[in-house]
This record gives structure tokens, sequence and C-alpha cells, in this order.
């Protein structure tokens, strides 16, 4: 166990499942195939229970680079079980009464010798 597992490993999971919103966080499929045909896409997407913290972008954090409809998502990372976030897989919500789906779009993780933190940029659809 790394020094920064030991320090700060335990503060973010814990307030995060403590404040954070129910979520779903979707894995896609890494063996979808496509049929030209009918234009349907064949693979089962894993969907993983999380719990997130919604928050807004600020222009800095992405040199500027963003759309109104960015966000930024705090995820615990232990229902993810040391999986990292990817840009093919997207996030589902309930906020303001409607459900939401973010794409993400970019990823930072904090850690020791394993995830502390996942700190996702995503894009609202």
């Amino acid at each position: 166990m790394s020094r920064a597992d030991r320090v700060f490993g335990r503060i973010p999971g814990p307030l995060i499942r403590r404040w954070g919103i129910s979520a779903k966080y979707v894995k896609q499929s890494v063996n979808q195939q496509y049929d030209p045909e009918t234009g349907t896409v064949f693979g089962v997407n894993q969907e993983i229970p999380i719990k997130i913290v919604p928050a807004q972008l600020r222009p800095e954090e992405i040199q500027g680079l963003y759309q109104v409809t960015d966000v930024k998502l705090l995820i615990d990372p232990e229902p993810l079980n040391g999986y990292y976030p990817q840009t093919t897989d997207f996030v589902k919500y309930f906020q303001d009464g409607r459900e939401r789906t973010a794409k993400i779009i970019g990823m930072m993780s904090y850690r020791g010798d394993r995830p502390i933190l996942h700190v996702v940029i995503a894009r609202l659809s």
C-alpha cells in the first residue's frame, strides 16, 4: 500500500457514497457487432450501480475547450473494481427530474496502488 493510499485512500469514496447521487456506469461491450442490413448493434453492455457527484466544469480545467452540455463527474472507484473509465463508456443518472446520459470524453484518475478517485468529463446528450 502506497503512502497516497494510506493518507488519502479512505477520503473520497465514503464522501461520494454519502453525499453523491445514484447512477449507473455503463461499460460498452468490447465484442459488439454491427449488422449493416438492419442497422442493429449487437453486444451486451454492463451496467454497474455507482454513486457520483456532478459538478460544474470550469473552463480552465480543459483549456477552455468545452461545450455548455459538458459536466464533471466525481466517481467513487470502489464499485468499478479497479476498472478505469474509458471514452467508450457513459454514465446514466437522474437530475432535476429527468434522466441524463453523460458520454465520457475525458478522464483523470487519482491513485496510489489503486484508484482513489475518478474524475470524468462527460457530454450530456
